[in-house]
């Protein structure tokens, strides 16, 4: 305790890079502490070999000139750290369905998904023109994505009001347009029951507006970040379990790690799961009404994943993602027979552009699949665990081979990942994807709010509001202006790139 930090981050995820990036450039003595060798959480890579493999981040929207998130990697000062790939301008999602050869396109800006969308379900445009002006609009009410206009947004919270799929459900007849409307929930852990149309619509939005691939994994973009924090003064600090939180004062905190060192500052922002964040900590200030709701919010599925490594020059790179369904069901139900739906993609590598050395295959999957093994660890789970990964991983296969007939020919060898690899390798509440599942029934219960009643106790991550890249980031923004003024930092950034 020789050393007294301004400001503790707990997780280095998404939100807790951009809050230590955002604080750090401010001058404050930032330090960020990672239970894991590897930064980055979800936007981690791991190696096989020399093939390199996305873990959660296998593409990223709105890094066009001007768009969302290209703004805010500007002003951090990572975006010309990057190297992209943008997935075809006319097709960036293909969705399809059991043996029916017809595909669906998502194209990129709102004119071409129009009418490319249009040029399917020709009687359909004006259905499609009304779900794109919703989407617009409610994502128009969300003042961190416009700052060029942000002190004239209303800052209404109407947005949250209405669920995913009783909005698509109304706007058309179709089954099938309300269907590939709905084909990409998986990139925000869908509910149809619970799902709010917010989530959907900042989803999408970002993508439609551009869609890219990270060239040669998304460890880029943790790197890119790393290097800001360093620059800026900061420090990071990785295989470091913190074990308890204790609150001298509100100017005061002490975090005690799993080998009892200690480090002080005068805030902190915890960008792990918030119930497990409370596990830490024993101050009244946090109510036991607060801690139930906490603890009670369910998470959404996890991911079952394949990761093949592909002959050489084998399978064509594809600038787009397959999203396919067993039949006309797109929302997840655990109580089907898995797997039902998967998004396939194959990896931009720099080496060989025109042909994937990698692929993957992701697939919703209910943590009680894996319960059973819940004690044990990576690596360590037994012969019982081996043999189901390999039998479902087998199944996703054979799904997969209905849209890519004989897809095993091009298969050098696979691994696997279930929600368990993901709880332990990214510390999320059972292996939750997405984190908390947001509920348009009961918003105000399911969304947390950065500030909690500890004045020097913040939360940021995709367990606050909302989810994806996007989203992620604004709940980082969020964080740092509780403490920085959330005027001042948002005027601060439109001033820097504009």
């Amino acid at each position: 305790m020789e050393k007294k930090y301004d400001i503790i981050v707990v997780g280095s995820g998404l939100g807790g890079l951009v809050t230590a990036t955002i604080l750090s450039k401010e001058g404050l003595r930032v330090l960020v502490i990672e239970q894991n060798n590897q930064f980055g959480g979800n936007l981690q890579t791991f190696q096989r070999g020399t093939s390199i493999f996305s873990t959660g981040m296998n593409y990223i929207g709105a890094l066009g000139d001007g768009e969302f998130l290209n703004t805010y990697f500007r002003y951090f000062n990572v975006f010309n750290e990057l190297e992209l790939s943008r997935l075809d301008l006319n097709g960036f999602e293909e969705v399809s369905f059991g043996d029916n050869d017809k595909r669906y396109r998502y194209a990129q800006g709102y004119d071409n998904f129009k009418e490319t969308l249009s040029s399917y379900f020709p009687k359909e445009r004006k259905s499609i023109q009304n779900y794109l002006e919703k989407i617009w609009d409610i994502t128009d009410r969300f003042p961190l994505l416009h700052l060029d206009r942000y002190k004239s947004i209303v800052k209404g919270e109407a947005y949250m009001n209405g669920g995913v799929s009783d909005f698509i459900e109304s706007i058309s007849e179709n089954l099938v347009l309300k269907n590939v409307l709905s084909a990409t929930n998986s990139l925000y852990g869908g509910n149809k029951a619970n799902t709010p149309l917010y989530v959907h619509a900042l989803v999408n939005r970002q993508f439609i507006h551009s869609a890219w691939r990270f060239v040669d994994g998304s460890q880029q973009l943790v790197d890119a970040f790393l290097k800001q924090i360093r620059a800026n003064g900061g420090e990071l600090m990785n295989k470091t379990e913190i074990r308890k939180i204790r609150f001298e004062d509100d100017q005061s905190v002490i975090v005690e790690s799993h080998l009892g060192e200690q480090y002080s500052a005068k805030k902190i922002i915890s960008n792990i799961h918030p119930a497990k964040t409370l596990d830490l900590i024993e101050d009244s200030r946090l109510k036991k009404i607060y801690r139930q709701r906490i603890k009670s919010l369910p998470d959404t599925a996890g991911m079952f994943t394949v990761y093949f490594v592909l002959k050489k020059n084998s399978f064509k790179y594809l600038p787009r993602n397959i999203y396919h369904f067993k039949n006309q069901q797109v929302w997840f139900d655990e109580k089907t027979a898995w797997p039902q739906q998967l998004m396939f993609y194959t990896a931009a590598n720099s080496q060989n552009p025109e042909w994937a050395n990698t692929a993957s295959v992701l697939s919703l999957m209910s943590y009680s699949e894996v319960k059973k093994w819940e004690q044990s660890f990576v690596e360590d789970r037994g012969q019982d665990y081996l043999d189901f990964k390999t039998e479902k991983a087998e199944k996703l296969i054979d799904l997969l081979e209905q849209r890519i007939p004989n897809f095993r020919s091009h298969i050098q060898t696979y691994y696997t990942s279930t929600p368990l690899t993901y709880r332990d390798y990214t510390s999320t509440r059972n292996g939750a994807a997405y984190g908390i599942q947001k509920d348009h029934q009961s918003p105000y219960q399911s969304v947390i709010m950065p500030q909690t009643s500890i004045p020097n106790l913040f939360f940021t991550g995709q367990n606050t509001n909302m989810h994806g890249a996007l989203g992620v980031t604004a709940s980082g923004v969020l964080a740092a202006g509780e403490i920085l003024g959330l005027d001042y930092l948002t005027n601060k950034i439109y001033s820097s790139i504009r």
